[in-house]
């Protein structure tokens, strides 16, 4: 085989295409190709910032809705521990629970004194005299329920005594001390 001859016209046509060649791929590169690569690069930086940041939400999300089921039980049982322990006195509160007991238990209240109070470290005892008519048995069963109420009652000092001329009924008379959150 033989060599090919390229005539000097046919050279310069191969030397400017081979020119026309290189510039256009040094255009392509600058203009086009190097810009959209770093374009490329920044935003796939961007990508796994933002990315990382998702995970980084739904970590917090996770821990958030635990929170906020903490926080509801708290509130929850804050609410219950004032309703145990208010921090008023609550008068009306508790005459209409001994009316509602008395009623419920057959029993005649027949006088409320508040006899005082007195602070204790975290709490105040506010005491009662309390006398009452009754059943034997549903005087016990209205000292169980007082016992038994939401609000922290206590029963101190409880005297019976026995009505003259009736056989059924006797007299109590007792302290009723109500407590009451001083914070």
């Amino acid at each position: 085989m033989g060599k090919i001859q390229l005539t000097k016209e046919q050279m310069g046509q191969i030397a400017a295409g081979v020119l026309f060649g290189g510039l256009f791929i040094y255009a392509y590169l600058t203009y086009f190709w190097l810009p959209m690569a770093k374009k490329i690069g920044e935003n796939t930086s961007q990508v796994a910032s933002i990315e990382a940041d998702i995970s980084k939400a739904k970590i917090q999300k996770a821990k958030y809705k635990d929170l906020e089921s903490k926080l509801a039980s708290i509130v929850a049982e804050k609410e219950a521990a004032q309703k145990q322990l208010p921090r008023e006195r609550k008068l009306p509160d508790l005459l209409r629970t001994i009316t509602t007991l008395s009623r419920k238990y057959q029993v005649s209240v027949q006088s409320i004194v508040p006899t005082g109070s007195a602070q204790v470290e975290y709490f105040t005892r506010v005491s009662y005299q309390i006398t009452l008519k009754g059943n034997y048995t549903d005087i016990g069963r209205f000292l169980t329920a007082l016992g038994l109420e939401e609000r922290i009652l206590t029963t101190e000092n409880l005297n019976l005594s026995a009505t003259p001329g009736a056989d059924t009924s006797i007299s109590a008379s007792f302290t009723l001390v109500a407590y009451q959150y001083n914070g």
